[in-house]
């Protein structure tokens, strides 16, 4: 058992660091950076002050690597960290439902955006198929 209490010693030491990598580094930054950006600070005053903190990172790079990380769903930063920040305003909660399993219907969506395709559209139904033997399927070659 002591040593499952020291893996997990040795991952939150781990996490705790400070990555070695400068894209994981300006992930786990990124909520304070959009923070910033908030309050009215531009991305280039924002790369000016890392700058002098000791980020060596061009500015193009340090653009497109914000850029990518707010794009990404994957954050470096910690889970309760986020959460601390101000809620969005813009957001109402959405009180839903508790979903009815037997009046549902799981296609009616699929049916909906089906009656409404713009354009025409040509369901090959042919109600007057019939079997045609070897011979009939060998003469009508011929016709075309």
């Amino acid at each position: 058992m002591s040593t499952l209490n020291e893996y997990r010693a040795c991952l939150n030491d781990l996490a705790a660091a400070t990555p070695r990598k400068k894209a994981a580094l300006i992930r786990s930054l990124l909520p304070s950076i959009e923070a910033a950006l908030s309050s009215g600070q531009t991305l280039k005053d924002i790369w000016v002050a890392l700058e002098k903190k000791g980020l060596a990172m061009a500015y193009r790079v340090f653009q497109m690597t914000v850029w990518r990380a707010r794009r990404s769903k994957k954050t470096t930063a910690p889970r309760d960290w986020e959460k601390s920040n101000v809620s969005s305003p813009q957001e109402p909660l959405q009180q839903s439902e508790p979903l009815n399993v037997e009046g549902r219907d799981p296609l009616a969506n699929l049916r909906r955006l089906e009656e409404n395709r713009p354009g025409f559209h040509w369901r090959g139904t042919n109600s007057q198929r019939k079997v045609m033997s070897r011979r009939e399927a060998v003469n009508d070659k011929g016709k075309r």
